[in-house]
């Protein structure tokens, strides 16, 4: 349905994603040769696939048309994690928890908490969260609950080159002032959700990466300075 290959998916990584500043999140690809297997993907900088611990998965789920929870296999391999769904999956959610990355006074940042990094003044505790349409249907609109969620508000599938009108939430509440973005991060010319969570992203035909973000400043936390949430929410225009 969405199936693409992983060459065709960086090359519009790297078309979609003008940023300076890349982000990392987490993505599905469907494997075309096996119906219900996905492959879970992880990249960001300079539109670049990354290896990533198989741990950092924390939480996969998948539902079908009806809403009724599929069974879900993860399979270590040497590309990565690849998940066995069975049945006729609709949705499939997806929590990743990249850890926490400490600045040190020089050098690039490490993957320790900031009070284990000596001189390290600034952490970001980066969360990664995804979402997958396979197959559209009201129950799509609903919100699953996470921490920080995009909503589609039809349930119709989304038609390249029109307006597709999502909402943000943060905690169960919608957040303004949300750029929506292609792959990754966007540019000053992308969306911005308003006081009610919502904007309005015109996908490309083919698999689609919307991307939303926020970094939020944690104050008297030893560990890290900076929650970092990132949305990589998956589905095919027409």
């Amino acid at each position: 349905m969405f199936a693409r290959s992983r060459q065709l998916i960086l090359s519009a990584m790297l078309t979609c994603c003008a940023s300076g500043a890349m982000a990392h999140t987490v993505w599905l690809e469907s494997m075309p040769q096996t119906q219900g297997d996905f492959q879970v993907l992880f990249g960001g900088h300079a539109g670049k696939l990354e290896t990533y611990q198989p741990e950092k998965i924390k939480q996969i789920d998948a539902v079908d048309k009806q809403g009724r929870k599929l069974g879900v296999k993860q399979e270590v391999t040497a590309d990565g994690v690849r998940l066995h769904v069975s049945g006729a999956p609709a949705l499939i959610s997806m929590h990743f928890d990249n850890g926490i990355h400490s600045r040190p006074p020089t050098g690039p940042s490490v993957e320790k908490p900031m009070n284990e990094v000596a001189g390290a003044t600034r952490a970001t505790y980066a969360v990664k969260y995804h979402k997958t349409v396979v197959d559209w249907a009201p129950l799509v609109t609903k919100a699953l609950g996470q921490p920080f969620e995009v909503v589609p508000l039809s349930a119709q599938q989304p038609v390249a080159g029109q307006p597709f009108r999502v909402r943000v939430l943060q905690d169960g509440k919608p957040v303004a002032g949300v750029k929506l973005g292609h792959g990754e991060e966007g540019t000053a010319a992308d969306p911005v959700t308003d006081a009610e969570g919502v904007a309005a992203f015109v996908p490309k035909q083919g698999f689609n990466r919307l991307w939303a973000g926020k970094r939020i400043p944690v104050a008297g936390n030893p560990k890290y300075t900076e929650l970092s949430y990132e949305y990589s929410f998956g589905f095919d225009a027409k």
